[in-house]
């Protein structure tokens, strides 16, 4: 369970590869630009580094949950548009 206290801002920027790796398959897919496809994927880091961020300077610990889930998406999706592109 999270953490009560946990700003629902901060819960946000964890959840936020999630949006990216969907218009990263639409870039793909859709669109069928492998540039855009590959920028939103690397953008898609953006928010768990400014959530790490976020914490380091509050000095809290990020559940493990929050780093574990959206990064582990990251890498799987990468791998698997690299597979198929």
């Amino acid at each position: 369970m999270t953490d009560p206290g946990t700003p629902q801002a901060l819960r946000h920027l964890w959840a936020s590869p999630a949006l990216f790796v969907l218009g990263a398959f639409v870039a793909f897919n859709v669109a069928g630009s492998r540039e855009a496809g590959w920028a939103l994927m690397a953008g898609g880091l953006s928010g768990p580094v400014v959530a790490l961020g976020w914490q380091a300077v509050r000095r809290e610990r990020p559940e493990t949950a929050f780093v574990v889930v959206p990064l582990a998406l990251l890498a799987l999706m990468t791998v698997l548009f690299a597979l198929t592109g």
